[in-house]
């Protein structure tokens, strides 16, 4: 999904997809910064925390796997 989809998602509480499994919508978008303890340089990754079909819990999943459903 794009960074305009995942917010359209949000927004809207619509549920998506992530390895196979239905989630009732994304509860967050993340952008984490990642520290290399090596070399001290920083890269971000992105993230969205997706709330699972029952309301009662939340995993945390790489975007760039996440998909709509339509």
């Amino acid at each position: 999904m794009t960074n305009e989809e995942i917010k359209e998602a949000i927004k809207n509480s619509s549920p998506v997809t992530y390895n196979g499994t239905e989630y009732k919508c994304i509860t967050a978008y993340i952008y984490r910064r990642i520290i290399d303890r090596h070399t001290g340089k920083s890269t971000f990754i992105l993230q969205c925390e997706l709330l699972d079909r029952s309301g009662h819990s939340v995993v945390i999943v790489d975007a760039k796997k996440v998909e709509m459903i339509t």
